[in-house]
């Protein structure tokens, strides 16, 4: 066989396999949002409620799953037709208004990561994990921290949902 061809076939095997290893997560089930951790970052007050109602928000309006639910909605369902979304937050900066005035370049910026995984409920099996980080936009909370609360867990909101809907 030729060379080229090998690598050829090579190359898309291996981009396909991603695709076809995500397929484990079955979006016709419910999902359990738990309340989200610190793990040892500082966070400014009620980032991270602000995140998981957010989070709650666009899964629900993105119809991800078949029904989002609280660990208190989710109490009397079959665990076997629920999955768990949990998420620890592993990076958090406020942002520096000042930082960003006088160097610019988009120093200075508002930024959180969350590490997502999801499990079987039954199971207990993690049928994905992926770490979502997100900046705020230069001008986000230049007035107060206002903004930077409220655009950054939408971004982060967005952005696991687009992955779970691609299936990535």
């Amino acid at each position: 066989m030729n060379r080229s061809i090998r690598t050829a076939l090579c190359l898309a095997a291996c981009l396909a396999a991603p695709c076809f290893a995500q397929s484990r997560i079955d979006r016709a089930k419910s999902a359990v949002l738990l309340p989200f951790v610190a793990g040892d970052v500082k966070s400014s007050a009620g980032f991270l409620d602000a995140s998981r109602t957010t989070l709650l928000a666009v899964l629900k309006d993105e119809k991800v799953f078949a029904e989002v639910l609280s660990p208190e909605e989710a109490a009397g369902k079959d665990k076997a037709q629920l999955v768990e979304i949990s998420a620890k937050l592993i990076e958090f900066k406020a942002g520096n208004m000042a930082t960003r005035i006088m160097v610019g370049l988009g120093s200075g910026r508002a930024s959180a990561a969350f590490d997502f995984v999801l499990k079987d409920a039954a199971t207990g099996n993690t049928l994905w994990q992926k770490v979502i980080k997100e900046k705020a936009s230069v001008w986000s909370n230049s007035a107060s921290s206002t903004a930077q609360r409220l655009e950054l867990p939408e971004k982060i909101a967005n952005t696991l949902a687009k992955e779970l809907l691609r299936g990535k």
